[in-house]
């Protein structure tokens, strides 16, 4: 037996990851890939980069993500590697991506089959599946890197299992080119139940994106049914005279805030095929609202009728001329975070490699920098991210073809575009109070809330 930092391991279990297949072409097990995560999680970057290096040399790695951001920090990693072992110059990352349902049927088939040279590691989102198909079963393994772990800037109970890399964000936001329009705003959650929102928040049908069926599931949290009566009993609440509150009251003091919620969103709502159509509905509209991801809005193309000028971010106002003295807007909630994680499979033959990649994705600006620039994206390690509390500064110039505007960003000029101005993740999380995916909330509720919703979506089909 050897002794390695505190754990008694047989030798065949702290031997590079490749021989751990290399008795009869077995697989490893799921215990021995636990123990050499935990191994790894013990180590430093430095420490855990030079075990790899020696593990992968010129093979591959095979890794898969619903985002393809991912790939970007491939070259860096090898880089990297390559510093501990010159042979890793050679080494390959595969690029594979795919959406969310189709990427947990692949790994948990292969997992399942117990694959030869299966996926090693994989980047997911969506709680409910994550939780159901994979944590519940106890299919993947979660690994978190050391210097993510000793970050005091880092929230452990939140994010530290599963393993998170990133928050993305969905918020509430309004169009309006006139006056009158501009008259139209979210300053508390429940405005958007009101009549005169009737049709007028664009947004996604949850039933064909996750994101928004999760973000609903939350809300019957106990500490957002708090919000929510916090929020139906300010006079800002536009609905007060109009939703009635105890329809609901079967479901409970707390839970009845929740359904009247859902229920009036849902009502309200103008379902689109993705944020994308979601946000350009938006900006054709005067006098409308949306639920829409965050960053959608950065790729907004100037022109004379269209301009970022013209949406505001409900939680950040009309003024927001810097993020870092941004100032809650509205009462309730001002967005929902929803998370990318990070996952180590239990049957993978390059456990060092895969944990030294997730180490380079979450806990360096290298490996992060694809999202970093992005409104809206957010590390759970914040001192990887890129400072946008000024995004929205600069000068807005014409562009080479007529009634198009190119937007040149500089924090040190004039603001030009408040929506663009985002303050930090921490502010978002206390002072912005956003909600925060929790995957096993969601699975917990999914079964009692998912009927209703229907129920609710069906009834608006009518």
């Amino acid at each position: 037996m050897k002794k390695i930092k505190g754990l008694l391991i047989a030798p065949m279990l702290v031997i590079g990851a490749s021989s751990l297949v290399s008795c009869g072409n077995k697989l490893p097990t799921r215990e021995q890939t636990m123990k050499v995560v935990a191994e790894c999680e013990k180590l430093t970057r430095d420490e855990l980069f030079a075990k790899a290096a020696e593990e992968i040399k010129g093979g591959t790695l095979k890794f898969i993500g619903t985002s393809s951001r991912f790939k970007s920090a491939i070259p860096a990693f090898k880089e990297a590697l390559a510093k501990k072992n010159p042979a890793c110059a050679n080494m390959t990352i595969t690029e594979d991506s795919t959406v969310d349902g189709q990427i947990y049927t692949k790994l948990i088939g292969e997992i399942k089959a117990k694959t030869a040279n299966g996926y090693d590691g994989a980047l997911v989102q969506d709680g409910y599946q994550l939780q159901a198909k994979a944590i519940n079963p106890k299919y993947f393994v979660n690994y978190i890197p050391k210097e993510w772990n000793d970050d005091p800037e880092t929230n452990k109970q939140l994010n530290g299992n599963p393993f998170s890399l990133q928050y993305n964000m969905k918020t509430w936001m309004t169009h309006a080119k006139t006056e009158t329009g501009k008259a139209m705003k979210i300053d508390n959650v429940w405005d958007v139940t009101a009549a005169k929102w009737k049709n007028k928040i664009q947004t996604m049908d949850p039933n064909n994106e996750n994101v928004n069926m999760d973000w609903l599931m939350m809300l019957t949290q106990d500490k957002w049914c708090d919000v929510l009566k916090a929020a139906w009993e300010d006079p800002t609440n536009d609905a007060k005279e109009e939703v009635n509150i105890e329809k609901y009251a079967d479901k409970g003091a707390k839970l009845k805030y929740a359904y009247s919620f859902i229920e009036g969103y849902l009502t309200n709502s103008v379902f689109n095929k993705d944020d994308g159509a979601a946000r350009d509905n938006l900006t054709k509209q005067d006098g409308v609202g949306g639920w829409i991801v965050y960053s959608k809005i950065a790729s907004i193309k100037e022109t004379n009728e269209v301009s970022v000028k013209n949406i505001t971010i409900s939680a950040l106002g009309d003024n927001n001329e810097d993020g870092n003295t941004a100032t809650m807007q509205m009462k309730g909630f001002g967005g929902f975070m929803y998370k990318h994680y990070l996952q180590v499979m239990p049957y993978t033959t390059h456990p060092y490699t895969v944990c030294a990649f997730i180490n380079f994705l979450s806990t360096t600006k290298d490996g992060y920098k694809k999202w970093a620039n992005d409104i809206g994206d957010y590390p759970t390690m914040p001192s990887i991210n890129v400072d946008r509390t000024k995004y929205g500064h600069g000068e807005l110039v014409d562009g080479e073809k007529a009634g198009e505007k190119v937007f040149n960003r500089d924090a040190s000029k004039p603001n030009v575009f408040s929506a663009f101005n985002d303050p930090k993740s921490k502010w978002w999380e206390e002072q912005g109070n956003v909600v925060i995916e929790d995957p096993a909330h969601i699975y917990n509720v999914y079964a009692t809330v998912k009927p209703f919703i229907d129920k609710v979506i069906n009834a608006k089909a009518k």
